[in-house]
């Protein structure tokens, strides 16, 4: 149990959600207030009181804030597996040559006959 709260704490603490989290949390989060809104205005036509329209709406978007901005578990269930990067190469010759091509200009200039 405390390794799972570790975890969980850990995860939490990183911030990160996959691909498939991102568009799950974005999905859930557009159609939930959408959704507040809709019902919200509806109730607040009824009661003849605007004001029930902003509660519905700012009540839901706390609450999808409150499950959508950390990253809980549930937005992080397809991790991508990146790849190890290459180690680098260290000679002398591609250093010196990546020095002389990576100028802006030459200071050969050629002449086009003019």
């Amino acid at each position: 149990m405390a390794k799972l709260q570790l975890s969980l704490w850990q995860m939490l603490r990183n911030g990160a959600i996959d691909f498939t989290g991102q568009k799950q949390a974005y999905n859930f989060q557009f159609y939930t207030i959408w959704l507040s809104g809709i019902i919200g205005f509806i109730y607040g036509y009824i009661e003849k009181r605007f004001l029930y329209t902003f509660y519905c709406i700012f009540g839901t978007t706390l609450f999808v804030t409150v499950l959508c901005l950390p990253a809980w578990p549930i937005w992080n269930r397809n991790p991508v597996d990146w790849l190890e990067p290459l180690p680098e190469e260290k000679n002398s010759k591609e250093g010196s040559h990546e020095k002389k091509s990576s100028g802006k200009g030459s200071s050969k200039k050629k002449d086009k006959g003019h």
